[in-house]
């Protein structure tokens, strides 16, 4: 783990913390149902020579390619967890102590283009996060330990 001033990645002003960062995994569903299609159709609209529709077909690839590549799941020692998905899109923040649940969702390997390594955060207000952290088992020995320690700090 690594110390890192967050004031450079705009999660507190002018405090130094630890913090745990995990990537995201990507999806088939994502590669199989919008980057494949959407590279084939610009690629044909290019190749009729509608450049209008084919530009469209790459602003829309350009959006998707940063949102997989930048999305990121920060926990931090303040015990919050941050969920970046992409640059485009606004930073959400979960509280550690919030989350009755982390566990990773199997499905069966008969499902291909279900990915394998969800995870299901349970909040204590009954709400449902899914998130696709690699690995997924570390995010959920993480988060589950982490909770644990604020849940102690505060007794």
């Amino acid at each position: 783990m690594v110390f890192l001033n967050c004031k450079s990645c705009n999660l507190h002003a002018n405090t130094d913390v630890m913090i745990r960062t995990f990537h995201s995994k990507i999806n088939k569903k994502t590669l199989v149902f919008s980057l494949l299609p959407g590279t084939v159709l610009a690629v044909y609209f290019f190749w009729v020579r509608w450049p209008l529709a084919a530009l469209c077909f790459m602003v829309f690839l350009v959006f998707v390619v940063e949102r997989l590549i930048h999305t990121a799941y920060v926990c931090t020692d303040d015990g919050f967890l941050y969920i970046r998905q992409g640059r485009f899109s606004k930073m959400k923040r979960y509280a550690l102590a919030d989350i009755e649940k982390a566990e990773v969702m199997r499905y069966g390997s008969m499902s291909l283009l279900k990915s394998r390594d969800t995870v299901m955060l349970t909040f204590c207000d009954g709400s449902i996060k899914m998130i696709t952290p690699f690995p997924a088992e570390e995010f959920c020995r993480y988060v589950g330990r982490r909770r644990d320690e604020l849940l102690k700090d505060t007794d």
